[in-house]
């Protein structure tokens, strides 16, 4: 009757049964001495293995035969056992051999000099059962070989694994006492192995060496100019000098050696030559962008003696307002902004005080002919119109990984005979060695803030906010629940966030400063001169903010930046600072504001950013011999300004993921730029697949059909087709024959901001009447009780409803 599966034991039990120890029972499992009674599958640390399971009673009945297998050797019944495998089979380690093959070892270093020990590894024996078992000899030979003509000799360092001879297993397998003169002719056989091998070994590298050396020879032959041929002789002796060891087995014998050898210096061969090659096509592209010398890419710029004028201080210390007033004196001014929305402001300011003003951003342009005065966005800056002054608002942006390249461009290029910079006094250290670049003169003049900045000793109190006070969060979706929380506490609230439109973000501040709201709820799009009005205090929700990156603390300049906000000039004798209970423990919080506006904040310093222009990508397509859009940006990205002194690149992985998706479509490689750098966000989906879209449209049919969108959708579908409109009408700047519909677009956008701004103002007011508005409509009046309750509860069955749909 066969034994029950429960009654089988496990490996573990059979050294218990048989008196041996686990590697003996693991070694007759394996000779078939100890047969196995099932196998079953088990689970441990998550992974599934198979183990072996055994017949206790069958087990015990072979107790008996265990020092016979002992003096066998264990190796007894079968054919395949080890007693009939060739000495390169590996082997459990056993202590005797062990000390035998050192006392064979000891004579063949001593009479080499070679190194040679023990091949000892680990294997996996069973689940989670690592064993030692010796696999053989490893021997390190060395020997200076010259490589290259006229050259010093390089050391070739081999390291050889090898089996162990018959003769030398012989004598360490012996089960009897072993002689000395047993070991000694083991040690000379193994002495001779070893010997044998380093000669023909480096015989084989020899012969290989004599081969390249030839072949080196006529390739270098095919190179007319010498100093290429020196460039990558250079390379290689340079690869040669990092030569690592070169491993080896019998398995490939003495010429797997030299095969190896040859292989490594064809790779160094290869490689140098790509290297040189590399190094020429960065220098043509340098050579023909220019961005070596990136002053000298904008002549119009240096044939003017610019001067430069730094307006640096804080937040409301006046220095637009100088900036301003210094274009207003000039004939001719262009004013650079960082936003579309400060453009249209100093546009209209400009239109307001009499001048003959323009506006131009990237999605429109008012340009009445005689313009003297024009507002932008930097980006769009001509390089080519000469005025007497150029104002570039917020230079501290020169430190933004993604924008930066703008304001550097701006800095250096701008074609104007006084250039005036606004923005924060940590900048000075980034403006001072970009300047150094042009020799051009620079007068730093340092503006305090008007008005006091004082940071509350307590926290705030989200029910008891006042009139005139901004609360700050960092994302979307907090603006949305602060706003809730405090509309259902019956305040009026307006809400500013860089996901929305610039139309509505300025409706939206309008209606902060006009009374309209009491309470701004907004991100840190408010820091970036945004005209909020007589703001008095701002309250920091949190002092922590996720980059795109990470999240992080607050810096000392973004706190000034926000906290500035508070206290505007001629409206508030002092602006005050403070934060929520969520943002932490206030006497810390209190702290690192304070620190933070009354110390000195981190200078920006480092490289300026730049970003490759559309010639240096012509020039680099040239080069490198493709019209691959994401190649050669990623190759610029690379390699343009590397170590440059002065210059780095600009955050470019977004442009190049999406060039990368427009090099499918069949069009110019400079329309694909076009495309490329859109204002499109490359998280954003479907208006990814819709920019394709577009380029497909554009190449096909040569026109480009305009976004149809509904304007009856959520909040967050509204800002993101405000998004896409937007971006078709930045395209239609630069095809305007290929984007028709610009008015019909434009018009869109402007119903969809506006139903965005109908969204934000019905649910900024609590619809709930207050108490003493219930008071005074009930009084005076007596109605009957029962009709009084029969009302009452017809106000409860419309006023739930009522909450369904605003919701």
């Amino acid at each position: 009757m066969p034994k029950k599966s429960k009654n089988l034991v496990s490996l573990n039990h059979l050294p218990g049964i048989l008196l041996a120890s686990e590697a003996e029972c693991e070694r007759w499992i394996e000779a078939g001495l100890i047969p196995v009674a099932e196998r079953r599958m088990f689970q441990k640390r998550g992974r599934t293995f198979e183990a072996p399971m055994f017949d206790p009673e069958v087990v015990a009945q072979l107790a008996g035969e265990v020092p016979a297998w002992r003096e066998q050797g264990g190796e007894t019944l079968k054919s395949g056992s080890r007693s009939s495998r060739s000495g390169s089979e590996q082997q459990p380690l056993d202590d005797a051999a062990h000390r035998r093959r050192q006392s064979i070892l000891a004579p063949v270093r001593r009479n080499t000099g070679l190194y040679i020990a023990e091949d000892i590894r680990r294997i996996e024996k069973g689940p989670w059962k690592p064993e030692r078992v010796f696999a053989g000899y490893r021997a390190v030979f060395s020997k200076p070989m010259q490589i290259l003509p006229d050259s010093a000799p390089v050391d070739i360092v081999v390291e050889y694994s090898f089996a162990e001879p018959l003769e030398v297993a012989a004598v360490v397998l012996a089960p009897a006492r072993v002689e000395r003169t047993e070991l000694a002719a083991a040690s000379d056989a193994l002495e001779a192995r070893v010997v044998a091998l380093r000669d023909a070994v480096f015989e084989a590298c020899e012969q290989e060496l004599e081969s390249w050396r030839d072949e080196l020879d006529t390739y270098l032959d095919a190179y007319e100019d010498a100093g290429e041929r020196q460039a990558i002789l250079g390379g290689i002796q340079a690869a040669i000098e990092k030569l690592d060891r070169i491993q080896a087995t019998d398995k490939g014998g003495p010429a797997g050696v030299g095969r190896r050898l040859r292989q490594k210096l064809d790779d160094y061969r290869s490689k140098a030559a790509a290297r040189r090659l590399r190094h020429l096509r960065e220098a043509q592209i340098r050579e023909a962008s220019g961005y070596e010398r990136y002053a000298a890419i904008f002549p119009v710029a240096r044939s003017l003696n610019r001067r430069f004028v730094f307006l640096a201080g804080p937040t409301n210390s006046g220095k637009t307002h100088e900036a301003l007033k210094l274009a207003g004196e000039a004939e001719t001014a262009e004013i650079l902004s960082p936003l579309r929305l400060l453009a249209l402001e100093h546009y209209e300011r400009l239109s307001g005080d009499g001048f003959a003003a323009g506006m131009i951003t990237g999605e429109e342009r008012v340009l009445p002919e005689g313009a003297t005065h024009i507002a932008r966005t930097i980006e769009t800056l001509d390089l080519h119109r000469v005025v007497d002054v150029c104002v570039i608002d917020e230079v501290q942006m020169l430190g933004d990984p993604s924008r930066g390249w703008a304001w550097t461009q701006a800095m250096i290029g701008a074609p104007a005979r006084l250039v005036v910079l606004t923005g924060a006094p940590e900048a000075i250290p980034l403006v001072e060695p970009l300047l150094a670049m042009t020799g051009e003169p620079l007068e730093v003049k340092i503006l305090k803030r008007r008005g006091k900045l004082r940071v509350e000793g307590v926290s705030a109190n989200l029910n008891k906010l006042t009139r005139g006070d901004a609360v700050v969060v960092f994302t979307r979706r907090a603006v949305h629940d602060l706003r809730t929380r405090l509309v259902a506490a019956g305040r009026t609230v307006a809400t500013v966030y860089g996901a929305l439109g610039p139309e509505v973000r300025r409706a939206e501040a309008a209606r902060f400063r006009n009374g309209e709201a009491e309470i701004l709820v907004a991100t840190d799009a408010i820091g970036m001169g945004l005209n909020i009005g007589p703001l008095r205090r701002v309250v920091f929700s949190t002092l922590r903010k996720f980059d795109g990156v990470r999240e992080r603390q607050l810096t000392a300049m973004e706190i000034k930046q926000i906290a500035g906000r508070a206290g505007r000039f001629g409206h508030h004798d002092e602006g005050l600072v403070t934060a929520l209970p969520d943002a932490g423990a206030y006497a810390q919080v209190e702290a690192i504001v304070r620190n933070a506006l009354n110390g000195d904040a981190a200078k920006l310093r480092g490289k300026a950013y730049v970003r490759p222009n559309q010639e240096t990508v012509l020039s680099a397509s040239e080069v490198l011999q493709t019209d691959r859009l994401g190649r050669v940006l990623r190759h610029l990205y690379d390699t343009l300004v590397a170590g440059h002194p002065d210059l780095r690149m600009a955050d470019m992985d977004e442009m190049i993921e999406l060039a990368t998706l427009l090099d499918t479509v069949d069009m110019p490689i400079l329309d694909r730029l076009s495309y490329a750098m859109a204002p499109v966000d490359g998280r954003e989906q479907l208006a990814v697949e819709l920019l394709l879209e577009w380029a497909r449209q554009h190449a096909r049919d040569g026109r480009v059909q305009a976004p149809d969108f509904g304007v009856n959708a959520d909040l967050l579908k509204l800002e993101a087709r405000v998004k896409i409109a937007t971006s078709w009408l930045w395209l239609a700047q630069r095809y305007p024959a290929v984007f028709e519909d610009v008015e019909a677009v434009v018009d869109l956008r402007a119903s969809l901001n506006a139903k965005i701004e109908e969204k934000l103002v019905a649910t900024s007011v609590s619809h709930r009447r207050k108490p003493d508005e219930k008071a005074r409509r009930d009084r005076g009046k007596k109605p009957h009780k029962q009709r009084k309750n029969r009302r009452g509860w017809a106000d409860a069955g419309e006023a739930e409803p009522s909450r369904v749909r605003r919701r």
